[in-house]
């Protein structure tokens, strides 16, 4: 089978749609999101209801998409995210918030006798996304997946990306698709799965950025004004 895979859209629409539009091109099997659908981007409203109307996006919850509906009045008021956090939930309908809370942690796939796990981030015994580790070691991915089974780990969050292969499993992360990491690039991958081989690629895509980023810093400095 042939998979899409998207990872931390972080409320971009604009970058959502031009990755969304090359993946209809190629037109896989299924498309799977890592989670962070929401979170930094100033489209979390836009972006929700466009997967909803999708419905052919298979999604797993992350950190912010879970910040969605967090009760923000336990948070330390010294995270210099909590007011972006506030601004989240009340841009988002209720409906939106129920979507993005109803969402799994994970997903397993069976493909041609090789198990798939799709999840944002690898989690501690205490059930937390473990301390992000940026572009890991060979050593470093073992450790983060320590005592998980499963043959093929997608996974996101940590935005640059890393592409591992280690006795006989693979461990894929392509990257984010819209945190606007890199100047105008989308990211997405693809996982190709068959009884022979298994075959991935990243893939950027080109998109005008402008109109997010000029928004998301709107944002930023009206945040930076309140008190609340």
């Amino acid at each position: 089978m042939k998979y899409a895979i998207i990872t931390d859209i972080h409320a971009n629409i604009f970058a959502l749609k031009a990755v969304m539009a090359e993946i209809d091109k190629i037109k896989p099997d299924k498309i799977i999101c890592l989670g962070d659908i929401v979170g930094n981007g100033a489209y979390p409203e836009e972006t929700v209801k466009y997967i909803k109307k999708r419905g052919d996006i298979l999604c797993v919850k992350g950190n912010h998409d879970l910040f969605a509906n967090l009760n923000l009045s336990t948070f330390p008021t010294a995270d210099t995210r909590l007011k972006m956090f506030k601004w989240t939930q009340k841009a988002l309908s209720n409906s939106s918030r129920k979507f993005l809370d109803e969402l799994p942690w994970v997903l397993n796939f069976e493909d041609c006798g090789k198990k798939i796990v799709a999840f944002h981030y690898p989690k501690n015994q205490k059930g937390r996304f473990k301390d992000l580790i940026y572009l890991p070691s060979n050593e470093q991915v073992k450790e983060l997946f320590e005592g998980l089974s499963g043959d093929i780990f997608l996974f996101g969050h940590e935005h640059t990306g890393s592409l591992t292969e280690l006795d006989g499993k693979y461990y894929l992360n392509f990257g984010t698709l819209g945190n606007m990491l890199f100047e105008d690039v989308a990211r997405l991958g693809i996982l190709e799965v068959t009884e022979e081989k298994v075959v991935y690629k990243s893939i950027n895509v080109k998109y005008d950025q402008s109109t997010a980023f000029k928004r998301a810093e709107e944002i930023r400095q009206i945040l930076e004004r309140r008190t609340d």
